[in-house]
């Protein structure tokens, strides 16, 4: 290799870094930013970034051309994949002939019995029917805050079509991209923990504000179908604190939290807002509200409880989506009626298990 093709690989190297920076904000910005800076620095017709799930299984994103492929796969001992994350960089000059002296690394097993992928011939992983075998390749390890976490590799049509230089330089990209990988993670990370209360672990009102204002947006584009937002909270929630403790009163939080999120599978959200008060965004009608609120009921009962709590009474306001409202109004309707219920409910009356629910049928 020349100065001057050496000293313009270089010049595309620091190219692909400055991109790698600039994508770190998301994984999937830096697996997309690896594929398409690859082909400016290696002649390879097929890049792959394979990342360790928090499963144990590989998620693999090929990119051949202008195709992307992505695929789920069990993690397997003997595999090359395995065998780069954990003896280091590996190169393949003829993958035939790598096969025929390492046979074990030839299949991915799912059991004894079943084969998810016969690599003999064809390459790891298997390009699709109608693309050419890869013939040679490498792998380099990626580590993310000291644990290894997957395997950047550049494969080509070609036997024998890179060489050490090659290797040196998809090291040096691999170091980066872990870098970006551990950079684009730790952001993910706050924007979760930034989007969900830390009590409960269901989305906070800051997830809700947003998610009302994208339900909002789509009723007024005409894209949302039945949608109704359901403002809770807790009959005399401060007597649980008062009488049986605060922790006792976090415990109540949390499984009126949870008694609502799996109430909202399927079919909407639910969010804590503060304190003892929730909403949910269920794509039901008004309608069909009342056996919501049995169900949520049902639920309420068959929830293990602190010691001394004998019932739990949510009191419930739900309002419809439409398109003039603003996130505020909507949840000022909701809230509105949420009081109706309140002082709907006699007084004096105790607490028992339910939802004393008042919707725009009410």
């Amino acid at each position: 290799m020349t100065p001057e093709h050496l000293l313009t690989r270089y010049r595309h190297l620091v190219g692909t870094l400055a991109a790698l920076a600039r994508s770190s904000h998301a994984v999937g910005a830096v697996v997309e930013t690896v594929h398409q800076q690859a082909s400016s620095l290696f002649a390879a017709q097929v890049t792959l970034l394979a990342l360790l799930t928090p499963s144990g299984e590989w998620r693999w994103d090929l990119y051949e051309g202008e195709r992307r492929y992505r695929q789920h796969l069990p993690y397997s001992p003997d595999g090359v994949m395995e065998t780069a994350l954990h003896e280091g960089p590996l190169h393949i000059g003829d993958i035939e002939a790598y096969l025929a002296a390492h046979p074990q690394r030839a299949r991915r097993l799912v059991s004894e019995e079943v084969v998810l992928l016969d690599l003999r011939g064809t390459g790891e992983p298997v390009p699709p029917p109608d693309s050419p075998p890869t013939r040679s390749m490498l792998f380099v390890p990626l580590e993310v805050r000291g644990r290894p976490a997957g395997v950047l590799s550049i494969q080509s049509y070609a036997p024998h079509a890179f060489d050490d230089t090659d290797l040196q330089f998809l090291e040096l990209l691999a170091q980066h991209v872990s870098i970006a990988l551990e950079n684009a993670a730790l952001r993910e990370e706050l924007e979760r923990a930034s989007h969900t209360d830390p009590l409960t672990g269901l989305p906070n009102r800051r997830a809700f504000g947003e998610a009302a204002a994208r339900a909002l947006a789509a009723s007024a584009a005409g894209e949302e179908g039945p949608l109704s937002l359901v403002v809770l909270d807790i009959h005399h929630f401060k007597h649980y604190n008062d009488t049986l403790g605060h922790a006792a009163g976090d415990d109540v939080l949390c499984q009126v939290g949870e008694v609502l999120r799996r109430s909202a599978e399927h079919r909407g959200a639910a969010y804590r807002l503060g304190g003892d008060e929730f909403a949910l965004l269920l794509r039901l009608p008004a309608a069909a509200l009342g056996a919501w609120a049995r169900e949520v009921g049902a639920a309420l009962r068959a929830a293990s409880w602190p010691p001394g709590v004998e019932g739990v009474r949510l009191q419930a306001g739900a309002s419809a989506v439409t398109s003039d409202l603003t996130v505020r109004e909507w949840l000022s309707r909701a809230d509105a009626r949420l009081y109706q219920a309140k002082r709907a409910r006699e007084p004096g009356a105790g607490v028992e298990w339910g939802v004393d629910l008042w919707a725009e049928s009410s």
